[in-house]
């Protein structure tokens, strides 16, 4: 209908220019408002068809609640599968804890010599050099609580959020637009979250969308889910147990986030998706051909073997990308998995709504993860 109208207008133009060809002021508005009239139906199609691709926005009313900064509304929480709360960290995640802070001892002090422990009221962004899935080095963007380099708490140990953008996107969108940080900070100081680090590797080598996938010469799951860990357990003051590490990514990063997480459960204990799918969706790069690996597929593996996991996953019901799939893969949850959901109306496939969700997002795991959880490091 939009492409419609716009050819309407262009050819109104052609049909009305010679009564306007004229001298004088209406004749030189005439041909002003013509013009303008086509132009804006024309950028107005435009939009109308990149929207239809890729969802940003269900329906005018979405669209009109951006624009005026509203927020967008949401039902309650809904849980299926397990129970997601996990009481405490469990003497061997506590054993488990100090062994890491004897034996890599040497290795952290050394790294955080070269923070010159800046005191930052609200944390900072700082960015690491470590070996990559093709033993290149690569850079990954890591955020460290205020708490972090207080010399009152330099025993103190974290739990850690992996988190992974969108495509395109890069690691530093979680410092903008996303905030994760400050989201963080937020928290911490109302008493809902424990301080936690943020580690944020890329997934996209050179432009090249891995959907987070282990293929031939990119062992890329392996090294977010075993190599990233490890490099940050011995070098940051991160605790090791799965209670305290968690996966947390939108869109594309929201399937990295699952498929991590379901991968490697003795790793994460939690995930978080916002507008994710549960299928790798491949773009210019196909790892496999047309046939894609079993084990990528979440649904499935959900369905067959359920991880040890607790998840919670935002369900956008218009968003044509993750809404239903979203949906069902709540709704098929089953012990020991848990998924527990909020679900939003009338929103579309967009940065926005994922930041407004965030926050909602970080409250359950400080609600429910005994290593995010405020009582558990006395904040």
């Amino acid at each position: 209908m939009t492409w419609v109208l716009a050819a309407s207008a262009f050819a109104a133009v052609l049909v009305c220019w010679p009564r306007l060809a004229r001298c004088g002021l209406r004749a030189v508005l005439g041909r002003a408002a013509t013009q303008a009239t086509a132009m804006v139906l024309v950028l107005i199609a435009v939009a109308a068809t990149l929207n239809s691709e890729n969802g940003w926005y269900a329906d005018w009313s979405d669209l009109r609640s951006s624009l005026v900064g509203a927020d967008s509304q949401h039902g309650g929480p809904m849980t299926y599968g397990a129970d997601p709360v996990q009481p405490a960290l469990s003497p061997k995640a506590i054993v488990a804890d100090s062994q890491a802070q004897h034996r890599f001892r040497r290795h952290r002090s050394h790294w955080e010599a070269g923070l010159r422990h800046r005191h930052r009221d609200h944390g900072e962004y700082t960015s690491v050099t470590l070996p990559g899935p093709t033993g290149r080095d690569v850079t990954m963007e890591v955020w460290l609580p205020a708490a972090y380099n207080d010399p009152a708490q330099r025993n103190r140990t974290f739990p850690v959020i992996e988190a992974f953008h969108g495509v395109p996107g890069t690691p530093d969108d979680f410092h903008r637009p996303v905030h994760l940080g400050a989201m963080i900070s937020r928290l911490v100081e109302r008493h809902q979250l424990a301080a936690a680090i943020v580690i944020a590797p890329t997934y996209l080598p050179h432009g090249v969308d891995t959907e987070c996938v282990d293929a031939p010469g990119m062992p890329m799951l392996t090294w977010l889910t075993r190599d990233v860990p490890r490099w940050v357990v011995q070098h940051l003051r991160a605790r090791p147990d799965r209670g305290s590490w968690t996966t947390l990514g939108f869109s594309a990063g929201g399937y990295c986030a699952a498929l991590s997480a379901m991968h490697r459960p003795q790793q994460f204990g939690s995930m978080i998706v916002l507008g994710g799918y549960f299928r790798p969706i491949f773009g210019r790069w196909h790892p496999f051909g047309g046939r894609v690996p079993a084990c990528y597929d979440l649904m499935r593996r959900e369905k067959s073997n359920p991880p040890p996991v607790a998840a919670w996953v935002q369900v956008a019901l218009q968003d044509p990308v993750s809404g239903r799939p979203s949906e069902r893969f709540a709704q098929q949850a089953r012990a020991p998995m848990s998924v527990t959901t909020v679900v939003w109306r009338r929103v579309g496939h967009r940065m926005s709504v994922w930041i407004q969700a965030m926050p909602l997002a970080l409250q359950w795991l400080g609600a429910t993860r005994a290593g995010f959880r405020p009582s558990a490091t006395g904040e």
